[in-house]
């Protein structure tokens, strides 16, 4: 039994992350059983997963001992793990370590890190994004989670360096890309694709990460971006990737005059399908951005971090980063340019041989992880 932790069904990038993981295992022969902290959502997403809860002991004070003295059988029964039931942990967390998220999720991985390698698990932090880590205290944090760790993968350059610099040289570190570009996605029950559709992705992360100044104007930049969209003959629709996104949508509702639509999709990989059949896709959630380039569509990223650019770089594109001070004249070119045959072909040409090399680096990713778990390519352990 393997615990999946850090994905959650209120991000859908989180959850299409969740939905590669139990893809890569489950595809084979013996496949592993998997559990999840409660926060993963609630009991009927877990159980669409075919997922196990896992029971803190440790963290539920009187209930401690009910769980300790619980019979397997009933808890198999209700779908119910221990931590002494757990082979090894996965970590997709996506990006949870660094100074923009403070010391805490650092050292509270650290400590479970010790734990679990006492009590002789394998732990696996998937590709994501890391650092910086500037504070003695994180550092400290940093070192102690990756000395317990059998293999970490940093998302980008950027991110091993953070690493790197932390805890100095270490063969367990290494790079990978984002591991949810080979999901298939696949459109909801009677959508319908329009030709000239440009889909907008907010971001909630753009107004609680940034400084005052990218805050202040990030709402104006994305009404401009809407503006512009619908002037070039495109149908601007606004894609919702959390709920926590919908403030944003009724905010660019009343500042610009541009009529759009709101659309939101409740299954991630079906996200990810209707994402891949947008004209154009202008996005400042990470995971809508993988989601449209790995399907070849020509996207504009606007971003709170490294980890924008970064994923730029992966797919040949560093052209296509947008600052959100951009004004609409530069607005205007990055968008002609999605759109005019000739470089649009060429954008497209690039997406497609960046996809490649991508698949086959979280190919080469997947047989690393499961040589350290010990699973053969029939899923035997």
């Amino acid at each position: 039994m393997i615990l999946l932790r850090g994905t959650s069904v209120y991000n859908k990038g989180a959850e299409l992350m969740a939905v590669a993981v139990l893809e890569h295992f489950r595809s084979r022969f013996g496949a592993p059983e998997f559990a999840v902290s409660p926060q993963f959502g609630p009991y009927r997403h877990r159980a669409r997963y075919g997922l196990w809860s896992l029971l803190h002991a440790r963290r539920y004070g009187r209930s401690k001992l009910a769980i300790k003295l619980m019979n397997p059988a009933m808890r198999r029964s209700y779908g119910l793990a221990r931590e002494d039931d757990l082979d090894a942990v996965l970590d997709a967390s996506g990006f949870a370590f660094g100074d923009q998220h403070g010391p805490g999720p650092t050292q509270t991985m650290a400590d479970d890190c010790r734990r679990w390698k006492r009590q002789g698990k394998k732990i696996v932090l998937l590709p994501q994004a890391f650092g910086p880590f500037s504070s003695p205290e994180i550092r400290t944090a940093c070192r102690a989670m990756l000395d317990h760790c059998d293999l970490v993968y940093a998302r980008d350059e950027t991110s091993y360096r953070h690493l790197t610099d932390a805890v100095g040289a270490c063969d367990r570190v290494r790079m990978a890309p984002d591991f949810t570009g080979m999901v298939s996605g696949r459109l909801p029950a009677g959508f319908r694709p329009a030709a000239d559709v440009a889909f907008v992705v907010p971001n909630q992360r753009m107004l609680d990460k940034t400084d005052e100044a990218t805050r202040a104007r990030y709402v104006p930049f994305l009404a401009t971006v809407i503006d512009v969209l619908a002037g070039r003959g495109l149908c601007p629709v606004v894609l919702l990737h959390a709920p926590e996104d919908t403030p944003l949508a009724t905010r660019l509702a009343e500042t610009t005059p541009t009529r759009f639509d709101v659309l939101s999709v409740a299954c991630p990989v079906e996200l990810k399908g209707v994402l891949g059949t947008g004209h154009l896709v202008v996005a400042s959630r990470f995971h809508a951005l993988v989601s449209a380039l790995s399907q070849r569509v020509p996207s504009l990223a606007t971003g709170w971090s490294h980890k924008y650019r970064a994923l730029l770089d992966d797919y040949e594109c560093p052209e296509c980063l947008l600052s959100v001070m951009a004004q609409r004249d530069a607005i205007e070119s990055a968008v002609a340019r999605l759109i005019e045959p000739n470089a649009r072909a060429a954008l497209i040409a690039r997406l497609s041989t960046a996809a490649e090399k991508i698949n086959r680096k979280t190919r080469a990713m997947w047989d690393e992880v499961d040589a350290v778990l010990g699973i053969d390519q029939n899923g035997r352990p």
